[in-house]
Order: C-alpha cells, then sequence, then structure tokens
C-alpha cells in the first residue's frame, strides 16, 4: 500500500514537474523515496535562558532565575528551539527538498506550526543530511502556574522527544517536492528516531 501511495505522488507530481526537465523530476522521485527521521531538538531557548541543558529548576544558576522572573512578570513565555530532522537519500543520483511545514503538538493539540519556503536542500546520493526545521511556540496558554518549573518540565519534554524517549510532544513535516515556481506537497510525516 505505501509503495502504490508513492507512485500515485510521483504520477501526480509528474505533471507539475515536467516541463521542468528530467532533472527536476528525477530529484522528486529521489525525494518521494528519501527516508525522514527525527535527529534531536536543540537550542532551546527561553528568555535567553539556554534550556537544552536544564533538567530540574536546581539546575538553574542565580542569573538565570533572574531572567526567568522577568519573563513571568511580563507574561513572557516565547521559546524557540530548533528540530533537526534527518533526510536520508539512498539512490544515486541526489534529491531536492524545496520546503516543508511543521507543526508542533502537544498531547496531540496545536502548540505551533510554520513553514520555510526561503531555502533549498539538496540531499546527495547515498548520503545522509540534517535539515534544522526552526519552531517558536508562545507556551503561556498551557504552562499550569506560570512557574519555573513549568517551563522547564515543557523544554524537558522537547529533549527527551529528541533523544528517543516518551514524551507528549509530537512534531509533524510536510515536504515539497519539484521546483519552486511548481512545487508538489508530499505525505505529511510524524518524526521520530527511526527512518521512516
Amino acid at each position: 500500500m505505501k509503495a502504490l501511495k508513492k507512485t500515485f505522488i510521483v504520477l501526480m507530481a509528474t505533471a507539475t514537474v515536467l516541463f521542468a526537465g528530467c532533472a527536476a523530476l528525477t530529484q522528486l522521485v529521489n525525494l518521494v523515496n528519501c527516508k525522514f527521521n527525527l535527529a534531536n531538538i536543540s537550542d532551546i531557548t527561553w528568555a535567553g535562558i539556554n534550556l537544552g541543558i536544564i533538567r530540574n529548576v536546581s539546575d538553574l544558576s542565580f542569573s538565570h532565575l533572574q531572567k526567568a522572573a522577568t519573563a513571568i512578570a511580563n507574561r513572557d513565555f516565547a521559546v524557540s528551539a530548533n528540530v533537526n530532522v534527518n533526510v536520508k537519500n539512498e539512490t544515486p543520483t541526489p534529491a531536492k527538498l524545496f520546503a516543508f511545514d511543521y507543526d508542533l503538538l502537544l498531547e496531540n493539540s496545536p502548540l505551533a506550526s510554520g513553514q520555510n519556503k526561503n531555502h533549498t536542500y539538496t540531499i546527495n546520493p547515498n548520503s545522509i543530511q540534517t535539515i534544522p526545521v526552526p519552531i517558536k511556540a508562545d507556551i503561556g496558554s498551557i504552562i499550569k502556574n506560570g512557574q519555573v518549573g513549568d517551563v522547564v518540565n515543557f523544554t524537558r519534554n522537547l529533549t527527551d522527544y529528541g533523544n528517543g524517549k516518551e514524551s507528549n510532544v509530537k512534531i509533524k513535516l510536510t515536504p515539497y517536492a519539484g521546483t519552486k515556481e511548481n512545487s508538489v506537497k508530499l505525505p505529511t510525516i510524524t518524526l521520530n528516531k527511526t527512518f521512516q
């Protein structure tokens, strides 16, 4: 069934990129055959604090606590991070990723979404390339008491997910292939540590 779905996508996409030439069509087919997985989630920051290395409130320095207190007083719960996605191309020719959409969910509820249409990625033959997906989320609506511990627990869920542990965070990626002028949206992938 999965092979049939890929075949259908390639056939539908062929009509939109056919005039672009053989190279574009080959890169489209190659992207459809690429496999994706979650490498990790890095550069998690809030209020100027690198939360990727913080596991508990007790790990915060006095300077961190001052920044956190200011952010909480201002109701600033904007968290940013990079979701690093591995793309594995097992074909003998390059694949091109022209854009992607992403959704970040917490307990199956949307938390952040966005897209990257400004950068083209070439995945070389028989290689794996890591692509950073920058995310920004205002977690103020899900912070229970507006406490530092709530923010630390949220970011721990992000880092646990990035390390392949159980987490209530999900990242969904929708890649685009073709050309910048005629791109084709491929099926959405829920990222995890296994290539799919």
